[in-house]
Parts: C-alpha cells; sequence; structure tokens
C-alpha cells in the first residue's frame, strides 16, 4: 500500500469511529428518553390504582350508609305500625 492509500484507510477509518460513536451517543440518548417515559408512564398507573382503589372504598362506603338509612327506616315503618296498632 502507497502512503496515500494508508491515509485513507486511516481517514476513512477515524470516519467510520466518529459515525460509531455518535451512533453510540444517540442510543444512550433514545434509551434515557425511554426511561424517562416509563417512569411516567408508571406513575401514571400508580395514581390511576390509588384513584381506582379510592372510588371503591367511597362505593362501599355509600352501599353501606344507603343499607343502613333503608334498613333504618324500614325499621321506624315497623315501629311506627305497631305503635298505631298499641295505641288504639
Amino acid at each position: 500500500m502507497t502512503d496515500n492509500e494508508m491515509k485513507d484507510c486511516k481517514a476513512l477509518l477515524e470516519s467510520i469511529r466518529g459515525e460509531v460513536n455518535l451512533m453510540r451517543r444517540e442510543m444512550e440518548h433514545v434509551r434515557e428518553l425511554s426511561e424517562q417515559r416509563l417512569k411516567a408512564i408508571e406513575k401514571i398507573c400508580e395514581d390511576h390504582e390509588v384513584w381506582l382503589r379510592d372510588v371503591a372504598t367511597g362505593v362501599t362506603q355509600f352501599r353501606f350508609w344507603s343499607s343502613v338509612s333503608s334498613g333504618g327506616s324500614t325499621a321506624m315503618s315497623l315501629l311506627a305500625l305497631l305503635k298505631s296498632f298499641i295505641v288504639k
């Protein structure tokens, strides 16, 4: 090989190394962005799970108090009926 060919090969090798380093940096940047996005999605899912649990708890409490008040209303109706028979 001549000196010019050697210089060309070295220049080509350096160019390839530069391209490889650039691709590595780009891949690292994409990986960092993907990690940030994944963390954001995980946070959203976690918040959504908490919200669903709170809603489920609220519905359960509402059903309980609705049943209690409905049962209380029934008990009061029965007492009123008994009172109407006893008072006469």
